[in-house]
């Protein structure tokens, strides 16, 4: 049996630092070897204790969490999953929290509630842990590893080389499809500033609650040439244009005559919502051979399967590669199974993008 994941939790709440241990400790995966009630005892307690990962609250007295993490990841490296209130105030904070290293977040308030989906907070909380401990923390940036949900430590593979399966030249596209989840939403803003205009649609779908997605997608469109909003549903698909999934929403596309539609709704029911096997497996449907599809950054396979039917419908597919992801667990099985046509790092997903499509 594997070794139980070390965590430190960090929280100014007595109450929830007891039952956030007592949630972790009832998994029997992770062992809680401390807790520390502001960021000074935090990063005291990190140097010394050497935890596989931290649980890091916002809101705290002395040194919030923010403040702390930046002097984490100068000082102490350690994978860092933030557990705070996920508020629109929240959501800013978060996502800065994000850039400054944390690997993922969670809202505490559902993970601590006692209504009845708590129960898959808490199990979305351990996947989240396990995935971090799969993320090596160098300084300031995460240097990526494989997914720790699929292969262990003992068992990382050597640095891969990847052929295109296509020639990168610009082909005839209608859609750009992107998806992604833990660490995507630091990598996405990194291709969004990258991108030039594109003169097509382009569709994304993120993992995220609904308190996020409006203030991530006015951060996107700070850094971008291609503005990005949050899907509303029936609305027209625009060129040069970015829609966000909706938080807890499905996005899906269609066809009404010779205009493409974007369609938002609370059906099917997933683990993920938004999903990327129903953005995808609908942009197959409604744009075959004329999609671009990317899959970044994120634990767990949602966007495999839809980007299986991209592929049995001619559609171009982009993975990012390994060492460039946070977590390699969405992009693994489009690369290892072959279908990606492109596997490229972060930095070259903007450009491969422009060339698809623009021919520059």
């Amino acid at each position: 049996m594997e070794d139980k994941i070390k965590v430190l939790v960090v929280d100014d709440s007595i109450i929830s630092r007891k039952y956030l241990s007592r949630i972790l400790e009832e998994s029997g995966k992770v062992k809680v070897i401390d807790t520390a009630k502001d960021g000074e005892e935090a990063i005291e307690k990190i140097k010394k204790l050497n935890p596989d990962v931290v649980t890091l609250d916002v809101e705290m007295p002395r040194l919030n969490g923010l403040e702390a993490l930046k002097i984490i990841m100068k000082d102490c490296p350690v994978p860092v999953v933030m557990v705070s209130s996920l508020t629109k105030d929240g959501a800013k904070e978060t996502l800065e929290s994000l850039r400054l290293g944390a690997v993922d977040y969670i809202s505490k308030t559902d993970v601590l509630s006692f209504k009845e989906a708590a129960k898959e907070a808490r199990e979305l909380l351990i996947e989240k842990i396990i995935a971090a401990k799969g993320a090596h923390i160098i300084g300031r940036r995460i240097k990526p590893t494989i997914s720790t949900t699929t292969v262990s430590k003992h068992e990382e593979e050597p640095k891969a080389t990847y052929k295109h399966k296509k020639r990168l030249e610009r082909m005839d596209i209608k859609i750009v499809a992107i998806a992604a989840s833990t660490g995507g939403p630091v990598a996405l803003e990194k291709v969004f500033s990258m991108l030039p205009l594109l003169r097509v649609p382009v569709i994304i779908v993120q993992h995220m609650p609904k308190t996020f997605t409006g203030v991530f997608a006015n951060s996107l469109s700070k850094v971008s040439k291609i503005k990005v909003k949050e899907a509303e549903d029936g609305e027209e698909l625009k060129s040069n244009q970015g829609y966000l999934a909706p938080g807890g929403m499905q996005m899906t596309t269609s066809k009404s005559g010779a205009r493409y539609l974007v369609r938002v709704s609370d059906k099917p029911k997933t683990i993920y919502t938004p999903n990327a096997d129903v953005m995808f497996t609908s942009v197959a449907e409604t744009f075959g051979d004329k999609a671009l599809c990317v899959i970044m950054t994120g634990m767990g396979d949602d966007g495999f399967k839809g980007l299986q039917k991209v592929k049995e419908s001619g559609g171009t597919i982009i993975a990012q590669d390994k060492d460039s992801c946070v977590v390699w667990g969405m992009p693994r099985k489009p690369t290892q199974t072959g279908i990606a046509d492109f596997v490229v790092p972060l930095d070259e997903i903007a450009p491969t993008i422009s060339k698809i499509v623009l021919g520059r």
